[in-house]
């Protein structure tokens, strides 16, 4: 059970009302977990072992089970959504103990302002999704022998059946970005930061659900190593910055600047590949609807791209500005220290002649 923790504003140590706000913010982990552990208790008894197995396991299996060579291949389907919602609830619940029992408590040891542990806890606690994406996408190519035959992904692309490991990768996905709404609220997100972050999430979840429902899982799994890849680095240099150690950060940023554009290059020339492979199979393997689908998502996949790139030379741009900024109030100051040490030394001086003057006028009487 996760051990409620006194949060910024609470004057009492009395537990909150149940129902209330407060109450709900401080066991987001154990409420959640709870409903988790009861959909997973289903599976102990014959009567809701059906029902449960549609939140747990992966659903629509399109081979031919009594084949035992076959290998399982899985389609998109309707229960797909109560797979969604029940590992959403997994990641809020992962996410809950993580900034408790970690992220909490580095920020404490570290004595960090109230803005400076926001941001610290908000990029910390999202750096392991990201580091798990891009794991699990190596791990998925790895198992399915595609890793090393990159080539291979245009011959299935698009798919109508993927394997178990493919589909639950990107059950996964799809849930860790989910869960990013709900738990804006979790971590008391200001109402003013909402809008953004919303825009955000959204332009990070259209493409992944359009990649997974268009088919084109496995070059997207590739598109997702390349963007979360980046995205770590981004969290690292962040959090490493809100903990005050500005000197280790910089250095991280640089990578991350190279790493973004590395990657952004890397996603446009896929996307464009893509495009043209999935031309090509028109209309034997292809029909034009198809095609039609996976050209929006794409399309929108580079905008993404541009957008991103727009914000990226916005965010340097902005990096000199202050740069130069820090550098002229820098200059102003030494300069006004500078006329300090000039003032006080001439002071020093008009003192000794004064002094002297003084000794020559009491030698002469």
């Amino acid at each position: 059970m996760v051990k409620a923790v006194k949060r910024p504003g609470q004057k009492t140590d009395k537990d909150p009302p149940i129902f209330s706000q407060e109450y709900f913010l401080q066991n987001q982990a154990d409420l959640v977990s709870s409903a988790c552990l009861i959909i997973i208790s289903g599976l102990l008894f014959n009567s809701t072992r059906a029902f449960s197995a549609k939140f747990c396991t992966v659903q629509h299996n399109t081979t031919n089970l009594t084949d035992p060579d076959t290998k399982p291949l899985y389609s998109v389907g309707r229960a797909d959504f109560c797979m969604v919602l029940f590992y959403t609830l997994m990641c809020i619940a992962v996410h809950a103990v993580e900034n408790e029992y970690f992220w909490e408590k580095i920020g404490r040891r570290l004595h960090l302002s109230k803005t400076r542990m926001s941001e610290f806890m908000a990029q910390g606690s999202t750096m392991p999704f990201h580091l798990a994406i891009v794991a699990g996408g190596v791990y998925v190519f790895i198992q399915e022998n595609v890793l090393l035959n990159l080539s291979n992904i245009w011959e299935v692309t698009p798919t109508d059946e993927m394997p178990l490991l493919v589909k639950f990768y990107w059950i996964l996905v799809i849930s860790f970005v989910v869960h990013q709404y709900p738990e804006m609220y979790f971590m008391r997100v200001k109402s003013e930061e909402m809008p953004n972050r919303i825009i955000g999430y959204t332009a990070y979840l259209v493409p992944v659900i359009g990649a997974y429902l268009t088919g084109l899982v496995y070059p997207a799994t590739i598109v997702l190593a390349f963007h979360c890849t980046t995205e770590v680095l981004k969290a690292l240099s962040d959090v490493i910055e809100s903990s005050g150690k500005d000197e280790l950060a910089r250095p991280l940023y640089r990578l991350w600047s190279v790493s973004f554009i590395i990657s952004r290059n890397v996603i446009a020339v896929l996307t464009v590949v893509t495009f043209f492979k999935l031309r090509s199979k028109i209309p034997d393997e292809v029909t034009p609807i198809r095609f039609f689908t996976c050209s929006l998502v794409l399309v929108v996949l580079l905008a993404m791209q541009l957008y991103l790139g727009w914000k990226f030379v916005q965010t340097v741009l902005s990096w000199r500005h202050q740069a130069k900024e820090v550098e002229l109030a820098q200059k102003k100051a030494d300069n006004f220290w500078q006329q300090r040490k000039e003032a006080n030394k001439e002071a020093k001086k008009m003192r000794a002649e004064k002094r002297a003057a003084k000794e020559n006028e009491v030698k002469e009487d």
